[in-house]
């Protein structure tokens, strides 16, 4: 009777006893809670956290700090472009002297086209402005903006005659200035809520305060060394304007930026160019009043630039 008690003993010995060569612990680990389960609770924590600001509000403007670098390099932008587009009188004369012709009445249109053909241009590309804006940001289109008033500026100091300059100023230096201009009014809304009203009254003043004070300096700058010098003078302008726009900071990534980043490489085989309407809203020309402001605006521009251009020349025949 003894061994019919060892095999059951044995039998239970050997139920107990753990197996031989048990299988890795991950299945037990899968199997039950275990620190994979926090993990990927922290992981499913950092995703809504991460997805929180792209569903959030916008960010609200600093309403100052770096903004008033901005606002600075902005209202330097505006006595750069419109203090020069608006002095013209004063190059209108010197330009009359330094390509002097013998039909003068003949000499006299030609040379204010030059004038004219550039303050048109400005406003003419603002459309085209803001869409690159919009695509490119505000830094991009106004740091290329004002190498291309450099580069077209520059070019005008070398010409020998006077129909070269409908390309050099009243072009490319014009242009230029539209692509940077346009920017110096777009950032400012990025940087500040409350005080825009005042930003934008101490940027426009900038304007003011270049045209009344370049006239003094482009005189002074042609009564001692000449036309050509002082167009290259007022590159330095220009300059000084290519290394404004680099204060034109995001302050967040767009989401559009994202989408771009990541179909880069992809432009030429997937991405579309988006039809007229995304860029420009057609439905608000349904706006009675808008559409006569709209319409209204460019009429009343006919006349309020011809002063510019024509006084001068006016007052020294008197």
């Amino acid at each position: 009777m003894v061994p019919s008690q060892e095999e059951p003993a044995a039998a239970r010995t050997t139920g107990d006893a753990p197996p031989p060569d048990p299988e890795p612990s991950g299945d037990t680990s899968l199997s039950g809670p275990g620190p994979s389960d926090g993990s990927e609770a922290a992981t499913e924590k950092v995703e809504v956290e991460l997805g929180r600001p792209a569903d959030a509000e916008p960010r609200e403007p600093p309403e100052g700090g770096w903004g008033w670098l901005v606002m600075l390099a902005a209202m330097w932008c505006n006595g750069s472009v419109f203090g020069i587009q608006n002095a013209c009188g004063v190059l209108f004369v010197s330009m009359l002297k330094t390509f002097d012709s013998d039909d003068v009445d003949k000499m006299v249109f030609k040379t204010a086209w030059v004038g004219s053909l550039s303050m048109g241009m400005i406003f003419f590309c603002c459309p085209i402005v803001s869409v690159f804006t919009d695509i490119f940001g505000c830094r991009k289109t106004a740091v290329v903006g004002a190498a291309v008033g450099f580069i077209g500026l520059m070019s005008s100091s070398f010409v020998s005659s006077i129909e070269p300059l409908y390309l050099t100023y009243g072009v490319i230096f014009a242009c230029g200035c539209s692509f940077a201009y346009q920017p110096s009014l777009v950032i400012l809304g990025h940087y500040f809520k409350k005080r825009l009203g005042l930003v934008n009254g101490i940027v426009t003043a900038g304007s003011s305060v270049f045209t009344i004070l370049l006239p003094l300096l482009l005189r002074f700058l042609i009564d001692r060394v000449g036309f050509f010098s002082t167009l290259r003078v007022l590159c330095i302008f220009m300059f000084v304007l290519f290394l404004a726009g680099f204060t034109y900071r995001p302050l967040v990534s767009s989401a559009k930026d994202k989408e771009s980043e990541g179909s880069r490489f992809f432009f030429f085989s997937r991405r579309k160019f988006s039809p007229p309407k995304k860029f420009f809203n057609f439905a608000i020309f349904k706006v009675t009043a808008y559409t006569v402001w709209a319409v209204g605006i460019p009429v009343a521009l006919f006349g309020y630039f011809v002063p510019y251009v024509h006084l001068i020349s006016t007052s020294a025949a008197i």
